[in-house]
């Protein structure tokens, strides 16, 4: 014998489609410049080059290298991003 399914049960079932496919007739995306995207985020060298330049700029002096590059890296991220 089949079992009996409430109302409640009914209700909480869901259907599961597949997501759209495009079609000739949908617009385009907006095109993306990726120069300006990618600029976003400095590479290691620009932020080690950085890093050098607070590195001298205080002296020389050892034991705060990581210092230097995270503030290198935050100003340069400030910079790329228009800030």
């Amino acid at each position: 014998m089949a079992k009996k399914t409430s109302d409640a049960t009914r209700t909480n079932r869901r259907r599961v489609t597949a997501p759209r496919r495009a079609t000739a007739s949908d617009p385009a995306p907006a095109p993306v410049d990726i120069a300006t995207v990618a600029r976003t985020e400095p590479s290691a060298d620009e932020i080690a080059q950085e890093a050098y330049l607070r590195y001298l700029s205080r002296g020389g002096g050892d034991g705060q290298d990581f210092d230097d590059w995270l503030e290198a890296e935050r100003e340069l991220k400030k910079r790329n991003n228009g800030g």
